[in-house]
């Protein structure tokens, strides 16, 4: 019986992990360039149930000695939320016009074989963080801040293909500027005599995105800087940029709040079976109880 309790639990337990997730992702349904994540749920490692074979019985076929073990079957104590996977499909790009919305295309990228398992690589901008790290995002909503920095809507310096934050100097505004699929910036593209590129995105592409790390403000870190496309000795794998468009989040909303009603009536359906157990072991309390 305290099996039940416990797989009954373990289950709220898992679906309580899986709602949040779902409601982070529906949270973040608008915020551009967000990826949604996937709870992974998983049994707890299974058990061999044996038995000893009596001295009486009749000795299963190639075991001749009294008492030897007995294969029963299988128990499973229950279901874990063993980790939240981040899903780095493509979302839909929205035209914009904004001369500072960027949106990257990576389909073109073909996947590769990693440990036997077909990976599909993503590229990312690269972003300078408040602590001076690199980090990486696919949030293409720009603008300048009074410095003339690049900066994402969270704050963050886009680095350009130097590795360094891209600074506009000349008070260059938004409108003067042109950015092409390689990612470089142009600067009055329709007056020939003053036409010059004054920067140039840098494109990181990772080929395991499931190495990345979450930091917050949607922005992934990686234990070893990623290699720009570039970068010397690299090549692009099949990236590029669209000015005007901007990469919305990856999440299905009408899939996300369906699987958030299942995940409540799943938690709800735990709930009665723990009932039934409290139930049960309240009259197995009350067996044999001396009254008075």
């Amino acid at each position: 019986m305290l099996r039940g309790i416990y797989s009954a639990a373990s289950g709220m337990f898992s679906l309580e992990r899986k709602q949040e997730t779902l409601a982070d992702n529906l949270a973040n349904a608008q915020t551009p360039g967000y990826k949604k994540d996937d709870t992974m749920l998983r049994a707890f490692p299974k058990l061999l149930m044996q038995r000893i074979q009596d001295f009486q019985g009749t000795a299963p076929e190639g075991v001749n000695v009294p008492g030897a073990r007995v294969g029963i079957g299988e128990l499973v104590n229950g279901v874990y939320a063993q980790e939240r996977i981040p899903s780095f499909t493509q979302g839909p790009l929205v035209q914009t016009d904004n001369p500072l919305d960027v949106a990257i295309s990576d389909q073109e990228i073909p996947s590769q074989t990693i440990n036997g398992r077909q990976v599909k690589p993503a590229a990312f901008f690269a972003v300078q963080l408040a602590d001076g790290t690199v980090g990486y995002t696919r949030n293409g909503k720009w603008d300048l801040d009074e410095n003339g920095n690049v900066v994402t809507s969270e704050g963050y310096r886009i680095l350009g293909a130097n590795h360094q934050p891209i600074k506009l100097t000349d008070s260059l505004k938004k409108e003067e500027l042109l950015i092409n699929q390689e990612g470089q910036i142009i600067a009055y593209p329709s007056d020939a005599t003053k036409t010059k590129v004054v920067g140039e995105i840098g494109i990181a592409v990772a080929n395991n995105p499931y190495d990345l790390r979450r930091a917050g403000g949607n922005v992934y870190t990686a234990n070893n800087p990623l290699t720009f496309v570039q970068d010397p000795g690299s090549a692009n794998p099949g990236v590029s940029l669209q000015q005007g468009y901007v990469e919305q989040s990856n999440v299905d909303t009408g899939q996300t709040m369906s699987d958030m009603m299942l995940a409540v009536r799943g938690y709800e359906a735990n709930q009665k079976v723990l009932g039934a157990y409290d139930q049960s072991l309240e009259q197995l309390n009350s067996v044999g109880k001396i009254n008075g």
